[in-house]
């Protein structure tokens, strides 16, 4: 007991401070986050790049948590960012005969495109068959479980609440 009081002594005079989570959820609801694979055909910016995939000769960006950027790269020295499939709760894809398969927060989605025409349409949805997406710190915090948030929501993301912005 004298220790754990010592312990706590050294953190409360120590400057240690719990603020908290520092990391908080994005959460989407069932319903809409079963609408939300959309193929666009403008370009949006590359502000938080994830795992690339080359297919053909196009590259495919994820940008964590938000879809995948679109990368006509015919030409290598000049690589044109042509559209953006958003797929809220992104972070992997991989494709087979020509369906991209996606994270779409815990859902995995097959996604067929094409490319030079920059269409597309949903083709199979496997509810829930992946995890739920951990914070950046490795798990969910204990207030964010699901039993602690509101029904039916899904974790697409998570935001650093103690970043500058």
């Amino acid at each position: 007991m004298k220790k754990l009081l010592l312990l706590f002594s050294i953190l409360l005079f120590s400057g240690f401070s719990y603020n908290g989570v520092e990391y908080i959820p994005m959460l989407m609801d069932r319903t809409e986050l079963e609408t939300s694979v959309q193929l666009v055909s403008s370009a949006l910016p590359i502000r938080n790049p994830g795992r690339i995939y080359i297919y053909q000769n196009w590259l495919l960006l994820v940008e964590q948590y938000k879809g995948i950027h679109l990368i006509d790269n015919a030409d290598p020295a000049n690589p044109v960012r042509r559209g953006f499939l958003r797929v809220p709760g992104c972070q992997s894809m991989a494709v087979r005969n020509g369906v991209l398969y996606v994270d779409n927060a815990v859902d995995l989605v097959g996604f067929q495109f094409d490319l030079n025409t920059m269409q597309g349409q949903e083709l199979v949805r496997s509810r829930k068959a992946l995890p739920e997406i951990n914070s950046p710190d490795g798990y969910v915090p204990w207030e964010f479980s699901r039993a602690n948030r509101p029904a039916n929501t899904e974790i697409v993301g998570w935001i650093n609440q103690n970043a500058d912005v």
